[in-house]
């Protein structure tokens, strides 16, 4: 019969399943940030891919500040 020496307590399982969640959703933040990045220089300067601000154009007839310039 094999023993095996291993045990977790509460704190411990806690702890366990804390950093894998944790983890799992820092790296999903990550990878959010990496596409988003990737996804800026592919589009190239500008930044746009879907045409104009839709905020500037019915701000600028309206007199008020774009939220883009504050």
């Amino acid at each position: 019969m094999t023993t095996i020496l291993a045990y977790f307590d509460p704190g411990s399982g806690s702890l366990l399943v804390q950093a894998v969640v944790g983890g799992t959703a820092g790296l999903l933040v990550f990878g959010k940030y990496m596409w988003e990045t990737l996804s800026i220089k592919l589009r190239g300067s500008h930044g746009r891919a879907f045409g104009p601000d839709v905020n500037a154009l019915s701000a600028a007839s309206s007199g008020e500040i774009p939220i883009s310039q504050w």
